[in-house]
């Protein structure tokens, strides 16, 4: 008969569902835009879930949002999302993996599947109410805690209760695959423990994983109990990505950039001083000061000049420097040696962008496209302005469709496709083409939705 929650949910209604959400979060959420820590986030999660070998397990979508607070929540399909201030108040790699392990979890125990199984109409007005609160709470932490606050007013007691034992079973399972993917499996209390300690250090503290997660003595005693139970008491060390991404973080936030400069210069932060020299160049960069950059950036080079945040960032320090020779030759040679790198193919499209090259910008476009397995949906809407400099109206249309359908917005892609179908010629092929992409596009809208 199959488990409970599929009579009310498939995995396919819950892809749809996560889906829908995204396309809200799109819109209404401050999402990063830098690839490297996009890409970080995204590697880092799905290290997390590849133990889990089950077909039916989704492919998942780790994404960032640009918010101080901490605060991360999964929604169903696979859709992970984590605040830059989570990511900052980590003081290792597996406190943050713990986080998304945590919420990896909840995707793959289908919890707000099971939320709609258990509790029937008040389910799912209980577990929509949740997820609004997560959207609004990240804009505004009073809407958000107000909407929360009068669901559950509205909800039966067990429906809250059985949303506790899902935290409970996230973080056993969390656990588990924080172990399996190699970190230490006391990541998760210690984690626990740096949230109660800045509970305990700020009274006013605004915590809006807190409400949707709640922390309590029981809770951190059980985690602790299961963490102690399995092998792999140290885990991996911390990751230079993990690192480079975190302390890059923390000084474009800081609201003292000269005394993080200071802090960094002196060794105060970071106890590993090629993070610290990438972190005085970034602030550095910031503010326009070129020239400070340049010793900094031979340094940095000679203590790990082929890891690929570090070649980047000396491309961005050479154009700044206006030596965009010495920029292409570390661009060309990275798309070259890792074809499925998008930071490196976004970040030498912007500079072939700004010269107008844009022959050369299409090639390195079809390059990444012909050697990624998953692309990065903006590739296309990049695609889509190197078309449009090349006057290729119709192929610009066509491949923001294509940015549309890779971020499930079919409505939005067929409408430009039909905006693609108006700039071709009548009875070509070209017309006939885009005609069958529209037709095949809308049945299979119909089908799905």
């Amino acid at each position: 008969m199959g488990e409970p929650a599929d009579q009310v949910m498939s995995p396919r209604d819950e892809l749809a569902i996560g889906r829908d959400y995204m396309r809200q979060i799109r819109q209404h959420l401050n999402l990063v835009s830098d690839s490297e820590l996009n890409a970080y986030i995204q590697q880092l999660g799905e290290r997390l879930a590849a133990s889990q070998l089950d077909p039916d397990t989704p492919e998942f979508t780790f994404f960032v949002v640009e918010n101080p607070e901490i605060n991360a929540f999964a929604l169903p399909g696979g859709f992970v999302g984590i605040n830059t201030g989570l990511i900052t108040a980590a003081n290792n790699e597996a406190q943050l993996a713990s986080v998304l392990a945590h919420e990896t979890a909840h995707v793959l125990q289908r919890h707000i599947a099971r939320l709609y199984a258990s509790q029937g109409n008040t389910g799912l007005k209980t577990a929509a109410t949740i997820l609004a609160a997560i959207l609004l709470g990240q804009q505004s932490a009073e809407a958000g805690q107000a909407a929360l606050l009068t669901g559950i007013a509205a909800s039966q007691q067990s429906a809250i209760n059985f949303t506790r034992l899902h935290e409970y079973e996230a973080d056993r399972i969390g656990i588990q695959l924080l172990t399996d993917a190699g970190y230490n499996p006391q990541g998760m209390v210690q984690f626990f423990e740096v949230l109660r300690r800045r509970i305990a250090l700020s009274a006013t503290e605004r915590m809006e994983f807190l409400r949707t997660h709640p922390l309590t003595t029981n809770r951190i005693s059980e985690a602790r109990n299961n963490a102690s139970r399995l092998a792999n008491p140290i885990g991996v060390q911390d990751s230079i990505d993990f690192q480079i991404q975190q302390i890059k973080l923390k000084v474009l936030h800081s609201n003292d950039p000269h005394a993080m400069q200071v802090a960094l210069a002196q060794g105060h932060i970071s106890n590993s001083e090629p993070v610290r020299l990438y972190g005085r160049i970034v602030l550095l960069l910031k503010a326009g000061m070129v020239e400070d950059c340049l010793p900094l950036v031979e340094r940095l080079n000679q203590l790990l000049g082929t890891h690929s945040a570090v070649r980047l960032l000396t491309a961005r320090v050479a154009i700044a420097n206006n030596d965009s020779a010495h920029a292409e030759s570390i661009y060309s040679s990275l798309v070259d040696i890792q074809p499925d790198n998008y930071p490196a193919t976004e970040q030498y499209l912007a500079m072939l962008s700004g010269q107008r090259r844009t022959d050369r910008a299409q090639a390195v476009i079809k390059h990444y496209l012909r050697n990624s397995l998953n692309p990065v949906p903006d590739v296309y809407r990049k695609y889509a302005e190197v078309l449009r400099q090349k006057g290729r109206v119709s192929a610009a249309h066509e491949a923001t469709a294509d940015y549309f359908f890779s971020t499930n917005d079919p409505r939005e892609a067929i409408i430009q496709l039909e905006l693609a179908l108006r700039s071709v010629e009548k009875q070509s092929n070209e017309e006939a083409r885009i005609s069958a992409r529209i037709m095949a596009s809308k049945n299979k809208l119909r089908r799905n939705y």
